[in-house]
C-alpha cells in the first residue's frame, strides 16, 4: 500500500507469509469453512429480518440492522468454538472477520454507488447552498453537545490518561455523523429518494459525512501524533477540493467517454456493471489514499455514471437487485458484528448509554430542523431532515470502531455509540412515515417526478443507442433529419453507417482512410472504422462525402455529429444491417427505398418487412416522398398526423410523432378512424356507432395527453367513414396539407407480416406526405 505521507510502498504483512518457495501460501480449509458459514448466516438472517420487517410496513433495512445483533459476539464465540473443537483449529476469529469485513466493504461501495445513480446533481447543485446551512447546523448542534457530554464523564469510561480531549472529540463526532448509506436505503426502501426532500437528505447527507470525515481524520491525527497537524488538515481540504472539482469536470466526461465506448465495443450489462464496479473500487482506492474514504470515491463515480444515459435502466436494475440482494444485507448485518449488548447490563454504562442516546437524537433533531429553518424550509420540512439525518448507521459504527483501534474508546463506550447508531437508524423509517405525509407537494415537484416517471416507461425515455444504415438515399437522409430532431435536448446517440459495395476482402487505399478520418476528426468525432476489415484496410472516399450529408441532415447547425461506421454489405444487404443491429441499439432507422439503385423497389416492401421481422430491435422505415435530394432541401415539418388505435405500438409512435413536433413547433393531429359498416354488411337497422366513436374519443384524448405532456401543440379528430382507413388517411392528409405521417406498426404472430404493412404501403405510394412507419415489436 502506498503511504500518503511518505514515498514509500508498504506491504501488508498478510502477502508476506509465504513458504519456502515463494509462493503465497492460500487460506486454510478451516478458516474458509468458517467464512463461508458466516456469511451465509448473515446474509439467510439478514434477508429473513428484512423481510420480517417488511410485513411490519418497516424497511427492509431495519432488520438487516438487527441482523448483526443476533449474530453478535456470543454467537461467534461459540462458532469458534465448535469448529475448533471439530477441525483442531487453533487459529483467533480475528483474520476470517476481517475477510468477512473486505465482503460487507464491497457491499458498501456498491450500495453507495446506488445511491449515487438515484442523486440528482441539477437539483442538489441548485439548493448547495441550503444543502451546506442545514449540513453545518445538523453537525454543530450535536458535536457540541456530544463534546460537553463526553468532557463530562467518569473516568471509568477513558480508555487511557490524560486523553479527555482526545475521547470528547470522538464522542462529539460520533455524535454528529449521519449515515448516508442507510439514509439512503431508508429513502430507497420508501420508495421517496427522488422527492425533493429525499434529495437535499442526500446532498445533506453527503456534506455531513464528508465534514465529518475530514475531522475524524483530524482527530485519529492528534490521537496518534499527541498534536493537531494543521498542514495535514489542509493538505486533506485541499486534497477533497481538488478532486470534486476534477470529479465533476474532466472526470465526468472521462466516465461518459469511457462508458460509450465499453457499449459500443463491448456491448451488454455485464460489460456496463464491470465498467462502473472497476471505476469505484479503482477511484476509492484514490481517494482513501488520499484519506478522503473510498465511500466519497464510489458515490462521485454513481453520480457522474447516473448522468450518463448509456448505463439505462435495465442495467442499473440488475446493479440494484444485486447489491439490495446480496451485499447490502452483508454489510449492514456486518456493522453489529461486534457489538457486545451484554456491557450495557451495567447500571452506569445503561445510564450513560441512555443520556447519549437522548443527547444523540436531540442534537442532531435541533440541527437539523435550526438548518432546514434558516434555509427557508417549512417546519414538517425541518422535522422530515431530522429524522433522517438522524440514522447514523454503519458511519458511526465504523468512527467508533476507528476509536477502538486507536485506543481512544473502551469497550463500554465502544457499545454505547453502536447502540446509538442502531437504534436511530431504527427509528428513523417510522419517523419519517409519520412525516413525510404532511409534506406537501409542490407543483414544480410534483411535474418533475411525473416527468421522470414518464420517461422511465417511455419508448424514447428508454433510448440510448441508434443506428441509422445509408447509401445515402433521399429516404435515409430524411431519416437522419427526422432523428436530429427526436434527439434533440437527450443522451441519445446516433449512428450512422456506411454500407459499402464489393466484395469482403476488397483492399481500400491509405489516401482514402486518411481523408475520412481527417473529417471525423474535424467532427471532433473518433475514427470512423471497419471491424470486418484489417487494420491496413479503409473507407471509401464516398463514406466521408455520404456521412457528411448524412450530419448536415441530423444538425444543420453543426453542434451535433452522428457516430460514423462502415461496414461491407456483403453477402446481402440485411444481413449487414441485422448483424451490427444485434449490438444493443434500442432503434433502427431504415429508409424504404435504401439501395437508391433500384428506383422500382417497392417501398416498405420485402427488405424493410424482413428487417422488421428479424432485427432485435425497434425500427422506423422513413419515406421522403420527395423528388431528388434537392426537393429535401425545401422540405419542412409544420404539421404532423398521428393515426392510432390505441395499441402500445401507437403509443411508441405517438412519442416519436410528438418528440419531432415539440423540436419543430409543429402541429400534431392525432386520428382515429371509425369503420361504418358496409351496406351488405348492415342489419336492418341502422348501426349504432354511438360506442365506437367513444372508444376512439378515449383512445386520442389518451394520446393528446400524453403530447401535452411532452410539449406538443395537439389536436384530436374520430373520423366515422364507411371507406378504408388508408383511403381516409390519405385524403386527410392531402386536404389538411401535413408534412409527416407517422404511424405504428406490429408484426402478426401468424403470418409474421407487419401488421400495418399493407396501411402502410398503401400510404406511402399515396400520400403527398413523408411518412415514418415505427415498429416497436
Amino acid at each position: 500500500m502506498l503511504d500518503p505521507h511518505t514515498s514509500a510502498v508498504t506491504v501488508p504483512n498478510i502477502l508476506l507469509q509465504n513458504d519456502a518457495s515463494g509462493v503465497i501460501e492460500p487460506i486454510a480449509h478451516a478458516q474458509l469453512l468458517w467464512v463461508f458459514v458466516m456469511l451465509t448466516l448473515l446474509l439467510f438472517t439478514a434477508r429473513a429480518l428484512g423481510e420480517i420487517a417488511k410485513r411490519f410496513d418497516l424497511p427492509a433495512v431495519v432488520g438487516e440492522l438487527l441482523a448483526g445483533i443476533l449474530l453478535g459476539p456470543s454467537l461467534l464465540d461459540s462458532v469458534t468454538i465448535v469448529f475448533g473443537i471439530i477441525f483442531e483449529s487453533g487459529t483467533a476469529v480475528d483474520p476470517q472477520f476481517h475477510l468477512i469485513e473486505v465482503v460487507s466493504w464491497i457491499g458498501l461501495l456498491m450500495l453507495i454507488i446506488l445511491t449515487g445513480l438515484e442523486t440528482d446533481l441539477d437539483l442538489i447543485v441548485s439548493r448547495g447552498v441550503d444543502a451546506t446551512v442545514i449540513a453545518l447546523a445538523s453537525i454543530i448542534v450535536p458535536f457540541v453537545l456530544g463534546f460537553g457530554f463526553a468532557w463530562v464523564l467518569p473516568d471509568r469510561f477513558l480508555a487511557g490518561e490524560g486523553q479527555r480531549l482526545v475521547f470528547s472529540l470522538f464522542v462529539g463526532i460520533a455524535l454528529s455523523i449521519s449515515a448516508l448509506p442507510v439514509i439512503a436505503k431508508i429513502l430507497m426502501d420508501m420508495e421517496v429518494i427522488r422527492r425533493d426532500f429525499g434529495q437535499m437528505q442526500l446532498a445533506v447527507g453527503m456534506i455531513n459525512d464528508t465534514i465529518g470525515w475530514i475531522l475524524l481524520a483530524l482527530v485519529a491525527g492528534l490521537a496518534e501524533a499527541g498534536t493537531i497537524e494543521l498542514t495535514s488538515l489542509g493538505q486533506t481540504i485541499l486534497y477533497l477540493v481538488i478532486f470534486l472539482g476534477v470529479g465533476l469536470t474532466v472526470g465526468q466526461r472521462a466516465v461518459r467517454w469511457l462508458l460509450r465506448w465499453v457499449d459500443d465495443v463491448i456491448g451488454g450489462q455485464v460489460a456496463m456493471i464491470t465498467t462502473v464496479m472497476v471505476l469505484a473500487l479503482g477511484v476509492g482506492a484514490f481517494t482513501h489514499y488520499l484519506h478522503l474514504e473510498a465511500v466519497l470515491g464510489a458515490f462521485v463515480v454513481g453520480i457522474l455514471v447516473g448522468q450518463v444515459n448509456r448505463f439505462d435502466y435495465e442495467a442499473e436494475h440488475t446493479f440494484e437487485m444485486v447489491t439490495l440482494g446480496v451485499f447490502a444485507p452483508i454489510f449492514f448485518a456486518t456493522a453489529g458484528l461486534r457489538v457486545d449488548l451484554s456491557t450495557m447490563a451495567d447500571p452506569v454504562v445503561l445510564g450513560v448509554g441512555a443520556a447519549a442516546l437522548v443527547i444523540a437524537i436531540v442534537g442532531k433533531f435541533v440541527g437539523s430542523y435550526v438548518g432546514s429553518i434558516a434555509a427557508g424550509m417549512g417546519h414538517w420540512e425541518g422535522i422530515t431532515m431530522g429524522a433522517g439525518l438522524n440514522a447514523r448507521g454503519a458511519m458511526e459504527i465504523i468512527v467508533a470502531m476507528i476509536g477502538l483501534g486507536l485506543g481512544v474508546l473502551t469497550v463500554e463506550m465502544y457499545s454505547i455509540i453502536v447502540m446509538i447508531a442502531i437504534v436511530t437508524s431504527l427509528m428513523a423509517p417510522p419517523l419519517l412515515r409519520k412525516t413525510i405525509p404532511r409534506l406537501e407537494m409542490s407543483e414544480q415537484e410534483r411535474k418533475r417526478l411525473e416527468r421522470e416517471q414518464q420517461q422511465a416507461e417511455s419508448f424514447l425515455g428508454q433510448m440510448t443507442t441508434v443506428l441509422q444504415p445509408t447509401r445515402c438515399s433521399v429516404d435515409s437522409q430524411y431519416g437522419a433529419r427526422l432523428l436530429g430532431h427526436m434527439t434533440q435536448d437527450t443522451e441519445i446517440d446516433v449512428t450512422a453507417m456506411y454500407l459499402q459495395a464489393g466484395e469482403e476482402d476488397q483492399q481500400l487505399g491509405f489516401i482514402d482512410r486518411l481523408r475520412l478520418r481527417l473529417f471525423r476528426r474535424s467532427k471532433g468525432q473518433q475514427d470512423i472504422t471497419d471491424s470486418d476489415t484489417t487494420a491496413e484496410e479503409s473507407i471509401p472516399t464516398e463514406a466521408s462525402d455520404c456521412l457528411e450529408r448524412m450530419d448536415q441532415q441530423f444538425d444543420p447547425s453543426g453542434e451535433r455529429s452522428m457516430r460514423g461506421i462502415a461496414r461491407n454489405e456483403n453477402p446481402n444487404l440485411k444481413e449487414a444491417i441485422l448483424k451490427e443491429a444485434k449490438r444493443d441499439y434500442d432503434l433502427l432507422t431504415i429508409g424504404t427505398a435504401e439501395r437508391g439503385a433500384k428506383p422500382n423497389d417497392p417501398p416498405l416492401g420485402d427488405l424493410v418487412d424482413e428487417i422488421i421481422q428479424d432485427t432485435p430491435c425497434p425500427v422506423m422505415a422513413v419515406h421522403a416522398n420527395v423528388d431528388g435530394v434537392e426537393g429535401l432541401a425545401e422540405e419542412s415539418i409544420s404539421r404532423i398526423l398521428l393515426p392510432t388505435v390505441g395499441a402500445e405500438f401507437n403509443r411508441h409512435a405517438a412519442e416519436v410523432a410528438f418528440a419531432i413536433a415539440r423540436d419543430r413547433n409543429a402541429l400534431v393531429e392525432i386520428v382515429h378512424v371509425v369503420n361504418e359498416p358496409r351496406i351488405g354488411d348492415r342489419f336492418m337497422e341502422e348501426p349504432d356507432l354511438r360506442e365506437a366513436r367513444q372508444i376512439g374519443e378515449e383512445i386520442v384524448d389518451e394520446e393528446a395527453e400524453l403530447g401535452r405532456k411532452m410539449g406538443a401543440e395537439i389536436r384530436t379528430n374520430v373520423v366515422v367513414t364507411d371507406r378504408e382507413p388508408e383511403d381516409e388517411l390519405v385524403e386527410l392528409a392531402s386536404d389538411h396539407r401535413d408534412d409527416l405521417i407517422v404511424m405504428g406498426t406490429s408484426i402478426r404472430p401468424t403470418s409474421r407480416r407487419a401488421f400495418l404493412g399493407h396501411t402502410s404501403e398503401y400510404i406511402i405510394r399515396n400520400a403527398d406526405a413523408a411518412v415514418a412507419v415505427v415498429s416497436s415489436r
